[in-house]
């Protein structure tokens, strides 16, 4: 009987060769591949877990659940997943995969009946289950987020709300420092919080919470992350200030598919209360914004964060003046950091132009009352 490298080599190469090209769905050939998966992670050295061969495992194990297709037996195929997450517990790709793969079966399945809302709520919390034991906080945001846009989809508004509320948790552990002195995965960060914005904008706002608790509390667990840098920071400002808008809108830009999961345009339809938290949030937003760019060291930096805002800001305001202030100051700021003939500089300035947001006499001192009338 083989042991060791031997055994792990064989392993690999017949993982590798069953699931080059297509889906796997002959249940022997399953439970076959699934044990042969199952001796390669009990091979693994512990003490090593990034080494290069380990990871080669993970991704195939990976590969080999992605692959794996029971058709129309949604009920084994979570039970497969379920079994994944219990024999393959030491690889966080893997467990990555069953979220990813619980999720989409849970959408595959979607259909308009009793036994179906079941089951993708026991797929939603083979997924919610999973999701803690994934090392990275970083990731396990990005996994709360996507399963409750599924849960979104399905109609379950109570459990989406349950996954955002975990997902604002994990984003108060996120560290992109992680012992070093400048963030890693800036990028992807950032992704993942516009993502979130996103997603606001289709959840049902809470009146007993505040229909803006949710982007409250990302700001707030924002505000307190030190590690954030200006840039980071803006970027997300400014999609916080773009889902506000689009909050605001008559008729919202996007909505859940599912019927039954009403939009804040028909919940808050003529609620002017509803607007007035828009805009005095959108007001404490702005002014962080505003804030925010002017801390930023770096001078070419600070000009390119300057222009974002006016953007965003542009994008998501009437014309008035407080707006045009604001916008008249980040341009300056912009001009005294870059060239003149900066692409990006001339195209903002065109654009601000376009929504007469800059004034021509110079700056007039900003008042407290950074918003006027209501946003775009």
């Amino acid at each position: 009987m083989m042991q060791g490298s031997s055994r792990t080599i064989i392993n690999l190469r017949i993982l590798s060769i069953a699931i080059r090209n297509t889906f796997v769905r002959d249940p022997t050939t399953i439970q076959f591949l699934f044990e042969v998966s199952r001796s390669l992670h009990d091979s693994i050295d512990l003490s090593n877990i990034k080494d290069k061969e380990n990871n080669r495992s993970a991704h195939l194990i990976s590969r080999f659940i992605h692959m794996v297709d029971y058709g129309s037996e949604c009920e084994r195929h979570l039970a497969f997943l379920v079994q994944c997450r219990g024999a393959f517990g030491s690889m966080s790709e893997v467990k990555e995969t069953v979220v990813h793969s619980s999720n989409l079966l849970a959408i595959k399945s979607r259909r308009n009946d009793i036994s179906c809302v079941i089951f993708v709520k026991s797929c939603i919390a083979c997924s919610e289950v999973t999701i803690p034991s994934i090392p990275s906080h970083l990731k396990q945001l990005n996994l709360y987020l996507e399963t409750a846009e599924v849960a979104l989809m399905a109609g379950l508004v109570s459990p989406s709300d349950g996954l955002v509320d975990s997902a604002l948790r994990c984003l108060n552990n996120v560290d992109l420092l992680e012992g070093s002195r400048m963030p890693k995965d800036i990028d992807g960060f950032q992704s993942v919080l516009c993502k979130f914005c996103s997603l606001i904008v289709m959840i049902p706002g809470d009146i007993e919470r505040g229909v803006t608790s949710i982007p409250r509390n990302m700001f707030s667990i924002l505000s307190s992350l030190s590690w954030m840098l200006p840039s980071m920071k803006v970027k997300v400002l400014c999609a916080l200030i773009l889902t506000f808008a689009a909050l605001s809108q008559n008729n919202l830009l996007y909505h859940s598919i599912h019927d039954e999961v009403m939009g804040n345009d028909s919940l808050f339809y003529g609620d002017q209360q509803y607007m007035q938290e828009l805009l005095s949030f959108s007001a404490v937003i702005l002014q962080s914004l505003i804030d925010t760019v002017l801390q930023e060291p770096i001078q070419a930096a600070s000009g390119n964060l300057s222009l974002d805002a006016c953007n965003a800001i542009a994008s998501s305001f009437e014309a008035c003046e407080g707006a045009s202030d604001i916008c008249s100051k980040l341009v300056e700021t912009a001009k005294l950091s870059l060239v003149s003939d900066n692409k990006y500089l001339q195209s903002t300035i065109k654009f601000l132009n376009s929504r007469e947001l800059v004034q021509g006499e110079g700056l007039k001192k900003q008042e407290n009352n950074l918003l006027c009338e209501s946003v775009v």
